[in-house]
């Protein structure tokens, strides 16, 4: 729609229009049922929005197509009785008034004025005595059939009172269309939000489960340290001489801390030894280090002799040996 034709230029009342309502008003819009300070209104927010000139065209479509599916209404069944009724008596009015010499007012026009001629004296013309009263001239068959129908054109108007409701129907329908695309694809997006939120959930789950150990561990660790009644310093050997560590010995566990011990290839491991007073080296586990050598672990030490006097330990095949076989890497004795 175009200010060409919108007449002379009006303030606009609504200079705060937002998307929403501008979409609200665009059923009424195509139809040109706003006034026109609101058209001018909308003309100039499409103007600076271009991307509602598609849901403009998709209205306008929408009403070409139901201005052609309006269903036809029939007049009801005694219109026609009432109509014929009507012209037989209006027929039979005019039969009477051509028996009286009075022509019907709608059976001729009436004479064209005639220019009076300044060569002759104009003449009254005689008058013709009636007999009746001069009648008003009859009704004809149009305003008889309109007074019938009650005073209007009740099925042409209830035609198009159908096609406008069927119009609106049409546009809200379409407007619903796009708040429920719009409402489906604010779902999805919530669905993928809470997914996410889900997954991130279960990772912090685990993470914290891990802490969590790692906390325990580090407690029990902790608790072996500071009920050691026996402390080892071991020293390295030539054959890792930049190695060192301590074994705290307890009642039922030992906890062994590792520096400088270079990694092993995957079918190598360290395994500790204590070393009695009389006797072979009693195997203790095994012990895998970190990349820069380093490690914490804690030993079971309930079934284990309590009366060693040296701990040791050496590299021997993955899955360890009954007796050390592998050069010794550290050692200690107790004091």
């Amino acid at each position: 729609m175009s200010r060409q034709n919108a007449g002379p230029e009006l303030n606009n009342p609504s200079p705060g229009l937002s998307e929403a309502a501008v979409l609200e008003m665009l059923p009424a819009y195509v139809l040109g049922s706003l006034e026109l300070d609101e058209m001018l209104a909308v003309d100039d927010f499409i103007a600076a929005q271009p991307s509602l000139l598609a849901r403009v065209a998709e209205l306008e479509a929408a009403a070409d197509q139901l201005a052609l599916a309006a269903p036809q209404a029939d007049p009801p069944a005694t219109a026609k009785a009432g109509l014929m009724a009507r012209v037989q008596a209006d027929a039979g009015v005019r039969a009477m008034l051509a028996a009286m010499g009075t022509p019907p007012a709608a059976a001729s026009a009436p004479p064209a004025p005639s220019r009076p001629s300044p060569l002759a004296t104009p003449r009254p013309a005689p008058s013709r005595p009636s007999p009746l009263a001069a009648p008003l001239p009859p009704e004809g068959w149009l305003d008889r059939l309109r007074r019938f129908l009650g005073g209007n054109f009740f099925w042409p108007a209830l035609a198009a009172g159908t096609l406008a409701a069927l119009l609106v129907v049409a546009v809200y329908a379409a407007q619903s269309g796009i708040e429920a695309t719009r409402s489906a694809a604010a779902l999805a997006a919530a669905q993928a939000q809470i997914a996410l939120l889900q997954n991130q959930s279960e990772e912090l789950r685990q993470i914290n489960q891990q802490l969590q150990e790692q906390l325990s561990n580090d407690r029990n660790q902790l608790a072996i340290f500071s009920n050691a009644d026996r402390v080892v310093a071991l020293a390295g050997t030539p054959d890792a001489p930049n190695a060192s560590g301590a074994f705290y010995s307890g009642p039922e566990n030992g906890l062994l801390v590792l520096r400088g011990l270079p990694p092993l290839p995957s079918d190598q491991t360290y395994e500790l030894w204590l070393i009695p007073g009389a006797g072979n080296p009693i195997p203790a586990g095994l012990v895998q280090v970190a990349a820069d050598g380093s490690n914490t672990f804690t030993i079971a030490l309930a079934d284990q002799p309590s009366d060693f006097a040296a701990v040791g330990l050496s590299i021997e095949p993955a899955a360890g040996s009954p007796a050390p076989t592998g050069p010794i890497v550290l050692l200690g004795k107790v004091g």
